[in-house]
């Protein structure tokens, strides 16, 4: 009797904690549009000085200081936030309004504002006059308040925003932990509707995400934006599951590697309809974004108006992503676990991966001083120039062996090899496309199934490339790569991410294509 009820206490040991394990399994694979926002009043940034003179919308005395609403644009004294909360309704994320009226915010135009009924320039006594609607964007004199309909259409960028009537929130959670999240959307009345949503990394960049997030929550549904330090890029493009038929463009403000954390959450999601992608440039490199047309760097002079735009006229191109099967060496006939990445740019074996890793170490250690981008290219600068004396990647060929479609390729006395995907490499360098003596030059291309591979002499055979001095050693063009470490370990790279690569196998092979949208302005 007593090994019965030690036996049955062990079976149902054993269902609890598989329940357990497979409930948790499901809650981390169930994601959620937040709307934390809802119903708790503004969202308040304080401010060291007003770039513009500025007045209360309490006491509408001028102001130097004090706390700005991110969401409706509202400004007040520090002391008045409580009284903004109670007195001033902030910009509904979710409404059932049918159809949607202006929600006016009076005062504190933007410089120039022309009223939409008379077209005569708003704002211009010396106080807090004149009105603004938080939705559309137009701007109207007090006395031409009562002649404009009281219907609002969202304005010129309609076609990029979840309108509030179009939404239902609902509350999840335990007692003391509820919160809202997005329950269903519904498509408005809108020709073309593309939606808009916003995901940004505030570890990239000098402090600009926080901006573009910011300005972003004025002109779409604060819902459509997502600041990837408070949730994940899974949360975000919930939307797309939510409203599978629509066309969702994705508008991801941070570098290569923020870009490659949301293109691997949306193969994670499996969506029916893949998101196009649109890329702000935070990074150091933002090789990604120069290929693409986005720029080099966002340096905080563009519009969201502008970007907007700009979206509107870029054409949908397809990038190649590719899988990266490491495969460790057996250590005591013990084969260790496979490790799959996914690459989007390139990678690389060697002196560049060296830098890049000398530099990921010190920024880890010392993230004060890599808070700005000119300052992170004199690092790489520094570190390049330090291995042109150290070699430290020297005699490269004896360590590793390369294969392009299972051929065996003769390396030379060689510092470095690089796969490229995209053309950009390095900060804006194309070697493939340098010509020298070589004569014609294979197309590289990110749509075409294949990898272009190269090598590198030495640190300063980089600095050359840099400048268009040299062009590389060209090895080939492959739908598969197999690079194995022979003995010791390599410095490695992927993305810009960069480890020390033991002995063992990695293969680089075709995973799939992302939708992405390639600016032709």
């Amino acid at each position: 009797m007593d090994s019965f009820f030690v036996v049955a206490m062990i079976i149902i040991f054993t269902i609890v904690v598989f329940i357990t394990r497979f409930c948790r399994r499901l809650r981390q694979r169930h994601y959620d549009v937040p709307a934390e926002n809802f119903r708790k009043g503004h969202s308040w940034s304080m401010v060291d000085m007003f770039p513009h003179p500025t007045y209360s919308n309490i006491t509408e005395h001028r102001i130097v200081d004090g706390a700005c609403c991110e969401i409706c644009g509202i400004s007040v004294e520090d002391q008045h936030m409580t009284d903004a909360n109670r007195l001033l309704q902030c910009k509904e994320l979710a409404s059932e309004a049918v159809p949607l009226r202006h929600h006016w915010i009076k005062g504190n135009l933007p410089p120039y504002s022309v009223c939409t009924v008379c077209d005569e320039q708003c704002s211009v006594l010396p106080q807090l006059c004149d009105w603004r609607c938080c939705w559309c964007r137009r701007s109207v004199h007090e006395r031409c308040l009562g002649i404009l309909e009281t219907t609002c259409d969202l304005g010129p960028h309609r076609a990029s925003i979840v309108p509030p009537n179009c939404l239902r929130l609902k509350l999840v959670g335990v007692r003391g932990r509820r919160r809202f999240v997005v329950k269903s959307v519904v498509a408005p009345s809108v020709p073309q509707w593309k939606p808009v949503i916003v995901v940004a990394n505030k570890k990239s960049g000098n402090g600009d995400a926080d901006n573009i997030l910011r300005a972003f929550r004025r002109i779409l549904n604060p819902l459509q934006v997502t600041d990837l330090c408070e949730n994940s890029p899974e949360c975000a493009l919930e939307w797309c599951h939510l409203l599978p038929t629509a066309t969702w463009r994705v508008v991801v403000a941070g570098g290569d590697g923020t870009v490659g954390w949301v293109l691997s959450a949306v193969d994670n999601l499996a969506l029916k309809v893949c998101p196009e992608i649109f890329i702000i440039p935070l990074g150091t490199g933002n090789d990604l974004s120069r290929v693409l047309g986005c720029g080099e760097g966002y340096s905080g002079g563009i519009e969201v108006e502008d970007i907007l735009m700009r979206m509107k006229t870029s054409r949908v191109v397809r990038l190649d992503r590719w899988q990266l099967e490491i495969k460790p060496q057996r250590h005591f006939g013990i084969q260790l676990p496979l490790k799959r990445l996914i690459m989007n740019s390139y990678a690389s074996v060697g002196v560049d991966a060296l830098v890049a890793l000398n530099f990921h170490r010190h920024r880890e250690s010392r993230p004060m001083l890599f808070g700005n981008r000119f300052v992170n290219k004199l690092w790489y600068f520094t570190y390049g120039t330090r291995d042109v004396l150290e070699r430290e990647c020297k005699d490269l060929q004896l360590k590793i062996r390369l294969e392009l479609d299972d051929q065996p390729v003769e390396l030379p006395v060689v510092e470095g090899v690089v796969v490229l995907n995209i053309s950009s490499w390095g900060g804006g360098c194309f070697p493939w496309q340098i010509r020298g003596t070589s004569g014609k030059i294979p197309e590289a291309r990110f749509d075409d199934g294949l990898l272009e591979v190269f090598a590198l002499y030495s640190s300063f055979h980089i600095a050359q490339l840099q400048v268009g001095l040299t062009e590389p050693l060209r090895l080939g063009q492959a739908k598969t790569v197999k690079i194995t470490v022979l003995k010791g370990s390599v410095p490695m790279q992927v993305d810009g991410e960069p480890w020390l690569q033991n002995a063992g196998c990695i293969t680089m092979t075709h995973h799939n294509q992302a939708s992405m949208l390639a600016s032709t302005m």
